[in-house]
């Protein structure tokens, strides 16, 4: 009887060891196995226009990623701007732009696995001309799966002649 016992003791308690929940880590962020990511992106530049109104201008982007470390990546990012405008320049005089192109290099902190800001220096071109930026954003990583995310974005660009063009845009990435 003895014996019963103690078998149904250690049965029961090997039991009740297995039935006991294990935490399980979470995988790693993509970013983490797979640091290249490239994006093209559709959205519309919001730029001010001459009579003191706002133009919603259509852009494409592209952008290269790399992820440095945990929370710190470097970008090479570009925008195109799909149709002429007219701006005043700082002379006040009208200008009209022809699809300027906007290309940047920017430093990403990542504030959580979803949300990165970033911040750095570039040109735009303007009817040939090239005048340097400066850019600063927020970006958005919303994963699909191991290697896609959909990517919302929004950026300031202060253009140098005291103009900001504001960039609202919804991109698909894939980590390389």
């Amino acid at each position: 009887m003895k014996i019963l016992n103690y078998t149904l003791l250690i049965f029961s308690f090997s039991a009740s060891l297995m039935a006991q929940e294990h935490h399980v880590p979470a995988p790693d962020p993509h970013h983490h196995r797979h640091p290249l990511r490239i994006a093209v992106l559709m959205g519309h530049g919001v730029v001010p226009e001459v009579d003191g109104g706002v133009l919603f201008v259509p852009a494409w982007g592209w952008d290269v990623d790399y992820h440095l470390f945990d929370r710190w990546s470097l970008g090479w990012h570009s925008d195109i701007e799909l149709e002429n405008y007219l701006i005043l320049n700082d002379i006040g005089e009208e200008v009209l732009l022809k699809t300027p192109l906007v290309s940047t290099v920017d430093v990403f902190y990542r504030i959580n696995h979803n949300l990165i800001l970033g911040a750095g220096p570039g040109l735009t071109v303007e009817n040939g001309t090239w005048k340097p930026i400066v850019r600063i954003g927020v970006e958005g990583e919303v994963p699909m799966n191991d290697r896609w995310e959909w990517t919302p974005t929004v950026y300031m660009d202060q253009r140098m002649d005291g103009r900001q063009v504001w960039t609202l845009a919804l991109g698909v990435a894939h980590y390389l």
